[in-house]
């Protein structure tokens, strides 16, 4: 059964080709929106198209790059007439490291896609947003509750999008915009398998934590809170697996 509120409006998504990304790009199609879905490999982005089926369209771009973020929405532009009714968020890097030992540049790249990127997404896209419209960012639970010193770098970036969040969230409302953050805490996603020196520490968290969410636990939170009427906004949302202290 679809939602009203969500049926026939265009969804743009971001990091679709696998993860919570592809899940939630199944879920709001599965609600009866058309999805423009963000991937940085062209390879990768076709066959998730092909798999999408006809109310996807797949958007080739870099998020790490702001010409190649400013290219996509201009292109986002000129092939959907209409705007946007529904933004998320979703692609990120991870860093596991410690701040004494992260290199700088590898910190600003860090902050590139997972906040400056939103942010110029968000920028490209609300000025033709209409009344009604989400905008959802892809949080994570360790920006309030660090639990190692590595995830500081990671963590930071997330409480700097979230921080952006809630401004972004008073500036739009008197529009009829709503700004959300969803922060899952562990997802069995292939995020973890890029991140350099953290299998020793995942496999330890898998002994405390067996069960791990799922992308379609995510998606399905999303689809919930974009979903929410009208007068409501659902400003934040943590989800965690049952075993997670925090």
């Amino acid at each position: 059964m679809t939602t009203p509120r969500l049926q026939g409006k265009l969804a743009l998504v971001t990091g679709v080709t696998s993860g919570i990304g592809a899940a939630t790009v199944r879920a709001l199609l599965g609600e009866g929106m058309r999805v423009v879905g963000i991937g940085r490999d062209a390879a990768r982005l076709d066959a998730a198209a092909r798999g999408f089926g006809g109310a996807f369209r797949p958007l080739l771009a870099d998020l790490a790059s702001s010409e190649a973020r400013w290219r996509a929405l201009n292109e986002l532009q000129a092939f959907a007439e209409e705007p946007v009714s529904l933004l998320v968020n979703n692609a990120a890097e991870c860093v596991y490291e410690s701040p004494l030992e992260v290199p700088a540049e590898r910190m600003a790249r860090l902050f590139e896609i997972n906040v400056t990127a939103a942010l110029d997404l968000i920028q490209g896209v609300a000025r033709r947003m209409q009344a009604g419209s989400q905008i959802i960012n892809l949080s994570s639970v360790v920006a309030r509750h660090l639990p190692a010193a590595k995830f500081a770098p990671y963590a930071a970036s997330k409480a700097a999008l979230d921080c952006l969040s809630e401004g972004l969230r008073l500036e739009l409302h008197p529009r009829g915009i709503r700004v959300s953050s969803v922060s899952p805490g562990l997802v069995d996603t292939p995020i973890y398998d890029k991140v350099q020196g953290f299998e020793r520490a995942r496999q330890k968290i898998r002994e405390q934590v067996p069960t791990w969410l799922t992308p379609e636990d995510v998606a399905s939170a999303i689809v919930w809170v974009a979903s929410r009427p009208a007068h409501l906004v659902v400003s934040e949302l943590s989800l965690l697996p049952s075993a997670q202290a925090r």
